[in-house]
């Protein structure tokens, strides 16, 4: 559930922000230090934008919509106030248009390894049109992962190595979604972050 890859993500971002400094990375500010967690929490969601059932999904694929149809309303009705922005559209078509082809069913390609090196990638072509600081794809990445960490302890399991091995992969140790222990993780999880944060700021 949504919610539950949230307090698995913004765990793993707790972990991952105690461990930056070790490797000479660190957020600045408090500011910087929120939007990492913004990151975090984007990336927990993102592997399941390939359904428009979920809560990321709604949104990207009612956006995705919304874009086309206000860039063709102005190729049609303002062709020369489409051109201004044309580099700015070249980015979100190159950007999108792999996302795309990759979404093609729940739980296939955007819940591989594939998928993260494909992140990656995506990560050095935005650097170069944005200066964006390394450790928000740190938090980012730490996202997406703990949402295959999560779905790895599911029932139905993720294709770890699709599209090379189709193949569902799985802890020993698994659980339904929604199922009460799922529910009883995210509580644990939750407290901890809490106990986490308590001791950290006091």
């Amino acid at each position: 559930m949504a919610t539950g890859h949230q307090i698995v993500g913004f765990t793993s971002g707790l972990i991952a922000i105690t461990l930056l400094p070790h490797i000479g990375i660190l957020p600045q500010t408090p500011l910087e230090a929120i939007l990492f967690f913004v990151f975090v929490l984007f990336g927990s969601l993102l592997p399941d934008i390939d359904t428009p059932h979920s809560k990321l999904g709604q949104k990207f694929w009612r956006l995705l919509i919304f874009v086309l149809m206000v860039a063709f309303g102005l190729y049609l009705y303002a062709p020369n106030y489409l051109n201004s922005y044309r580099e700015e559209l070249k980015v979100f078509v190159m950007l999108t248009l792999p996302l795309l082809i990759m979404v093609r069913s729940h739980r296939k390609m955007t819940h591989s390894i594939f998928f993260i090196g494909v992140l990656f990638i995506y990560h050095l072509i935005i650097t170069n049109f944005f200066a964006i600081p390394y450790y928000f794809f740190i938090g980012f990445i730490t996202g997406v992962f703990s949402h295959l960490v999560g779905d790895l302890i599911t029932k139905r399991g993720i294709p770890i190595f699709y599209p090379f091995y189709k193949r569902h992969f799985r802890f020993l140790f698994t659980f339904r979604t929604g199922s009460s222990t799922e529910k009883m993780i995210v509580l644990t999880l939750s407290v901890w972050n809490i106990w986490f944060l308590v001791t950290q700021i006091f």
